[in-house]
């Protein structure tokens, strides 16, 4: 069952978790389609065509790292990101069109990493870290009283029924 008014600040969530999910959905392709290339060399042509020197330090420690992946991560590393796109996908379409529990799974992923995001601000601070967490702590404030007050309503209609059918509780 969907509400056919789904609210504008649903509607903009639900945008930015479809584009999160398209968006990993393409980089998960993308690490699938890395899984028989060597990645050293891939990184070397593209160092070569950005004419970044391949004897800067960084340069030269992310190609030492990048020989030591092995198709086995990759192939981890593309399930683990195709599984977090569909959650998005999911949690993006149910909230567009107005699904009850896409509001509660939107409660749940966002809720479940704030203490995380929260812990990390505080040892590594830095702003897009502070902004970040802002953004997610608003969105899980919205969706709550959303929740709530779609809550709040639903049992005063089911008591009004009561009431009209002269039922008691």
């Amino acid at each position: 069952m969907h509400d056919t008014k789904t609210p504008l600040g649903l509607k903009v969530i639900a945008a930015a978790k479809l584009a999160k999910g398209i968006g990993l959905a393409c980089l998960s392709l993308g690490v699938f389609d890395l899984i028989h290339q060597d990645l050293a060399a891939l990184a070397r042509r593209l160092i070569h065509a950005a004419r970044i020197s391949p004897e800067n330090m960084y340069v030269a420690l992310a190609l030492e790292k990048l020989g030591l992946v092995d198709p086995a991560t990759l192939v981890r590393l593309g399930i683990l990101t195709a599984f977090y796109a569909s959650i998005l996908l999911i949690e993006g379409f149910g909230l567009w069109i107005g699904a009850a529990w896409a509001e509660y799974m939107v409660v749940i992923s966002t809720g479940i990493f704030l203490p995380e995001e929260f812990l990390s601000m505080i040892h590594h601070f830095t702003w897009p870290r502070v902004a970040i967490l802002a953004i997610n702590a608003a969105i899980l404030v919205y969706v709550v009283t959303l929740v709530w007050h779609r809550y709040h309503d639903r049992m005063a209609e089911r008591a009004a029924r009561r009431m009209d059918s002269g039922t008691p509780r």
